[in-house]
């Protein structure tokens, strides 16, 4: 039977120098969440350089040059950046788009015409929200984008007969 109390795990020394013992001074916090709310860093230039890197690894991976595992590793990296810039930077879209990619990108054991088609329309559609400057969740249309990449994503397995789910939110578990 197992035992619903919380286990303490206690962290290892490496761990500690870095972040030092007890709790965290709620003045830091508040001045790092100061820093974050008062940010005006333009996230344009910076999606810019993930884009590029996308793009690139697109063009990789249509040249069926290098191994596929590899070739996928590259297209995460952006994505996985696009993620966490995203939301640092009031971009809750992007980030979400982000989200499925990565899910469906860490699915995949292989590339094909399909899995390149899928991954061009997102490169597509965040470059659009990004060169729009559409910051926050995007509204109805980001909800409705959103839905139309996880669905296409959920295709691509639901086709090859592997499993897939994805929630009322958009938000999606690939199971390759």
């Amino acid at each position: 039977m197992e035992s619903n109390k919380a286990r303490i795990i206690k962290a290892n020394h490496l761990l500690q120098n870095k972040v030092g013992l007890g709790p965290v001074d709620p003045q830091k916090v508040e001045k790092s969440q100061k820093l974050i709310d008062d940010n005006t860093v333009d996230f344009k230039p910076m999606a810019q350089i993930y884009l590029d890197e996308l793009d690139a690894a697109i063009t990789l991976a249509k040249s069926s040059r290098g191994k596929d595992e590899d070739v996928i590793q590259s297209l995460i990296e952006p994505v996985m950046q696009l993620k966490a810039n995203g939301q640092m930077f009031d971009y809750g879209l992007v980030s979400k788009l982000a989200k499925i990619m990565l899910d469906f990108l860490e699915a995949i054991r292989k590339l094909d015409k399909d899995v390149i088609d899928i991954i061009e329309a997102h490169h597509t559609t965040i470059k659009a929200i990004v060169n729009n400057e559409m910051s926050g969740d995007g509204g109805e249309f980001g909800r409705e984008v959103t839905n139309e990449i996880a669905e296409a994503c959920k295709r691509y397995f639901t086709k090859r007969g592997q499993k897939s789910t994805a929630t009322d939110s958009g938000d999606a578990y690939f199971v390759g």
